[in-house]
């Protein structure tokens, strides 16, 4: 890893260039840096910083983790990372690197005292609606995108498990429950797909995506797979975020 002050006086300076608009000579100058410092970490944080003020958040999260891999303690790199997770509604990868920013950061860094509240304020939130801890609340969004995933490759006895892991730990999910309705209809389970999206529906009555699925289920035969319905699915990381906000 490089250290330059001077390196790093030249990253500010071209982030202010961008902040009044001027990306491309912005960018100029950041290409030139990475191209003659490559080791530095604040010049692939520059970088992202821009694509983050143009509203490239993707590309912004590729960036810091080219900071990260340079430096694992680049604090400002994990939280712009997490702002650019959020504007993506990435709740888990988003909390996640303010996690980290809480882990490695001194407490009286201004960023850390944020990341810090956002955490707080989060998991008030989860643990009010839903009871359960903001690590429990992660590992079931992550064990709900696993199984979202397995589900649009059409991959119903994994997506089912999945979900089932999901809602073990947080079980007033309505999109996990609705989605398992969706696999056990799939595999042919009619009446037991018919009690999941009911109980989706208990948990939110106004979850429409399982009020619609009931009525294809409703037609379906017991012991016959469903085939090619109209369905509805939702990622629950994106919705939930949404709602809660």
């Amino acid at each position: 890893m490089e250290i330059s002050p001077d390196v790093s006086d030249a990253v500010s300076e071209a982030l202010e260039t961008a902040l009044r608009g001027g990306f491309r000579s912005a960018m100029d100058t950041l290409n030139t840096l990475l191209h003659d410092h490559p080791r530095h970490h604040d010049v692939p944080y520059g970088i992202g910083v821009v694509h983050g003020i143009k509203g490239e958040h993707e590309e912004s999260i590729a960036w810091f983790d080219r900071a990260i891999a340079i430096n694992l303690y680049s604090v400002e790199s994990y939280f712009n990372r997490a702002v650019a997770y959020q504007k993506l509604l990435d709740m888990p990868n988003c909390l996640r690197s303010y996690q980290r920013v809480v882990a490695i950061g001194p407490a009286s860094d201004p960023e850390v005292a944020k990341a810090r509240s956002i955490l707080d304020t989060f998991a008030s939130k989860i643990r009010r609606s839903v009871g359960i801890g903001l690590d429990a609340y992660l590992r079931a969004g992550d064990k709900f995108n696993e199984a979202f995933a397995l589900m649009e490759r059409d991959n119903w006895n994994g997506a089912l498990k999945g979900f089932r892991a999901s809602a073990a730990l947080n079980d007033s999910n309505a999109p996990c429950h609705g989605n398992m309705g969706l696999c056990l209809a799939h595999l042919g389970h009619k009446a037991q797909a018919l009690a999941e999206l009911d109980r989706a529906l208990e948990l939110d009555p106004g979850y429409q995506p399982a009020r619609s699925n009931r009525k294809v289920v409703e037609k379906m035969i017991e012991g016959r797979p469903l085939e090619n319905p109209m369905i509805e699915t939702v990622n629950f990381s994106k919705d939930s975020f949404l709602k809660n906000q």
